[in-house]
């Protein structure tokens, strides 16, 4: 099983760090290592160097509003320098509300920035899908990819309708929900991710063991080639926004 992608990963979460990077390109498997915060995607940029399997997202996750401000220039500097942003969003669950104002603020920026450079985005929505996808919209941003949908399928249907694609997991796959909402995506707008180390990656006694993750959506959505099918769908996505890029 070859051309594998995790196109979600928290990859500065790991100890073995390195290790984890020299694992996509002697796998040659394409990842997407999503930062935090800016001053996170600045370490990584100088910790790994560019190639072609590991593409490192300039983030700031709304989780962390109440406790790290936003740092605005640190983000500018470093936007010209990759394709992707992520991870980044807005999070109105229970335990991150009292701050919906700020993550609204930051994101509004984000997502003006992103609209104006056509990158591509790793967004983060829960109990926001909402007013995520409005400001998305308000903001034309091209390029986006829903990571870990948990919304309704209203709103999934807006998301796919707008072009967007989705991002989807072993622990989304595990669950009644999740299963739903994966199989109301359309095939051509699916992608993989793990979000490891919080989405479950520990298949068959293996802290990261993504080939057997492959596997397992192969055979519960009885789909052929289903590797395949990701890997066209992120090649697909990378086209449409090389025709974008100035």
């Amino acid at each position: 099983m070859s051309n594998l992608v995790d196109f979600h990963i928290h990859i500065d979460y790991y100890k073995n760090y390195r290790e984890m990077y020299d694992y996509f390109i002697q796998n040659k498997t394409y990842a997407l290592f999503v930062t935090n915060m800016p001053e996170i995607f600045e370490r990584c940029k100088k910790e790994f160097p560019e190639n072609k399997y590991v593409k490192i997202g300039l983030g700031y996750n709304p989780q962390l509003s109440n406790t790290h401000q936003f740092n605005m220039k640190l983000f500018d500097k470093w936007l010209p320098h990759t394709k992707y942003i992520g991870e980044v969003g807005l999070d109105y669950s229970k335990e991150f509300i009292e701050t919906k104002v700020e993550q609204r603020r930051v994101f509004q920026y984000i997502c003006k920035r992103a609209g104006e450079t056509n990158k591509i985005m790793s967004i983060h929505s829960r109990m926001a899908e909402k007013e995520t996808l409005e400001i998305l919209v308000e903001n034309e941003v091209r390029f986006v990819v829903f990571h870990w949908y948990s919304g309704n399928k209203t709103h999934l249907k807006e998301i796919i309708e707008n072009g967007y694609y989705l991002s989807v997991n072993y622990s989304m796959l595990t669950s009644v929900k999740g299963l739903n909402i994966i199989r109301a995506i359309p095939l051509d707008r699916l992608l993989i991710e793990t979000d490891a180390p919080f989405g479950k990656s520990d298949i068959k006694g293996k802290s990261y063991n993504l080939p057997v993750i492959y596997k397992e959506f192969e055979e519960k959505l009885q789909i052929k080639n289903f590797s395949s099918i990701i890997f066209n769908n992120l090649k697909r996505l990378l086209i449409e926004q090389q025709q974008y890029v100035k």
